[in-house]
């Protein structure tokens, strides 16, 4: 359980609740995305590396599968 409250979608800024849409249809979790809706600044930047690394020889599932057990290898409980 986050100590930060999650921002529900209707305090998001457009583009950042769009971006929160994405991901929870593309991988099934948003959680994050409500979560850096705080800093919308930061999400914005995280979110343009991210989908730069998207591109590439790595199918994506593969990439997202990395990212889980990174964020579980540093105890990230989101």
């Amino acid at each position: 359980m986050p100590v930060l409250p999650l921002v529900p979608p209707e305090k998001m800024e457009p583009d950042i609740r769009q971006t929160m849409e994405m991901y929870q249809e593309w991988i099934g979790d948003s959680v994050y995305s409500a979560f850096m809706a705080h800093v919308p600044e930061i999400f914005r930047k995280f979110n343009d590396l991210y989908m730069s690394c998207l591109n590439g020889r790595v199918e994506s599932e593969t990439k997202e599968l990395a990212r889980l057990r990174l964020a579980r290898l540093n105890t990230c409980e989101y």
